[in-house]
């Protein structure tokens, strides 16, 4: 039996929950020829959406569709990597002829991909150093895109990364050739919303006003537990209401985290049996434990102020001005400056993240299952 709530991969369309105005709007959209801004909490589902976007069938069947997460790049070549295998691997399905006409635009990369002499079949052996000018590569990419057979959609995900790489004007680079294109519409994606609309609303920067803006914030209550409890009854299985409630309500609708308690609940419980309130609790303890070495390690990794800080952030969920004395003392920190050298820290490891509440930064554990873990463990 198929568990109908996934947490990896792609989601079919009867296990999709909701979204269909995101979904259509988005759709509308790039059919309109708009590039599009979509910014979305960590694991709130924006990578399923766009996913699930690219397999409504006037997309599928009239677009090239790319997804490109460059949340794990640090400089133009690794990014410029990552988007030349994105679009090899969706052409190899396509047959030799789609294939070709990528490889004959690729001329800088001409010898690192294409077919096995022996085996006649299609391969990628692409590595960081056979890139040796980046532009050039990312030039050639963009050419075949504006020249591809059928329009293309790419999504860039995480696409705040580029702010961060060594090399200079990247932003500016991409735009050149971005601005000219007729054949492709760009998803940006990502979940860092302070630092894209910055990119995409300041004047001042290579992007400005250059695409449709939306926010992906959570499913709400009444149409999550619906689908959820829709989804046990299909089964054969119950889930009662005040479960279902509870499960949302934990995560304050995350919808990662609550689709992840189900699916443990979906996998591990007992099929026979009801599944109330307690079940949900029972099941997110032991979620807690099998990750709790894993986040155990983390903590281990990080200096003893660093630690504390990450503690308290967890304890306050919401956490407001950090380095205030009140907010000092009230959790035995070591000095307020002491805080803010381990607010970098933590934000560069990505450990915390934050939201702009009037003028006011909010932090809060980016992981919702450690910062339960640490409130339990600490």
């Amino acid at each position: 039996m198929v568990n109908p709530f996934f947490i990896t991969g792609i989601i079919p369309e009867p296990y999709f929950c909701d979204r269909d105005k995101e979904t259509a709007w988005l759709v509308k959209t790039l059919e309109n020829n708009a590039h599009v801004l979509l910014t979305s909490p960590r694991r709130m589902g924006k990578t399923q959406l766009i996913r699930h976007v690219f397999e409504q069938p006037c997309i599928k069947d009239n677009y090239y569709t790319f997804y490109a997460d460059i949340y794990p790049t640090s400089s133009l070549h690794e990014m410029v990597l990552f988007l030349s295998k994105e679009i090899y691997a969706v052409l190899v399905p396509r047959g030799k002829a789609a294939l070709d006409h990528f490889i004959a635009f690729l001329r800088s990369l001409a010898g690192s991909f294409g077919y096995n002499p022996a085996t006649g079949t299609p391969s990628f052996d692409v590595k960081l150093g056979d890139i040796h000018s980046p532009e050039l590569t990312l030039e050639e990419i963009f050419r075949y895109l504006e020249q591809a057979e059928k329009p293309c959609i790419f999504a860039i995900d995480e696409f705040q990364q580029i702010t961060q790489y060594p090399e200079k004007n990247v932003e500016a680079l991409l735009r050149s050739y971005i601005q000219n294109m007729n054949n492709c519409r760009f998803i940006y994606a990502g979940s860092n919303r302070h630092i894209l609309e910055n990119m995409f609303n300041a004047p001042a920067k290579p992007f400005y006003n250059s695409v449709e803006q939306t926010h992906l914030d959570r499913i709400s209550k009444d149409v999550y537990t619906r689908f959820a409890i829709d989804q046990f009854r299909q089964a054969k299985r119950t889930l009662k209401p005040e479960a279902a409630a509870l499960a949302y309500d934990l995560f304050e609708g995350h919808t990662y985290y609550v689709h992840h308690v189900l699916h443990n609940a979906f996998a591990y419980l007992d099929p026979e049996k009801v599944v109330a309130e307690d079940a949900i609790l029972s099941t997110l303890d032991g979620i807690l434990e099998e990750k709790g070495r894993t986040f155990a390690s983390i903590m281990n990794r990080l200096t003893y102020q660093q630690k504390e800080t990450l503690i308290a952030i967890a304890k306050e969920r919401k956490a407001r001005s950090l380095t205030s004395v009140a907010f000092v003392k009230k959790h035995a920190l070591k000095s307020p400056s002491s805080v803010q050298y381990a607010l970098s820290t933590l934000l560069d490891a990505q450990l915390i993240t934050y939201e702009d509440d009037k003028k006011t930064k909010v932090y809060s554990v980016a992981d919702r299952f450690m910062e339960m873990w640490i409130v339990k463990t600490y």
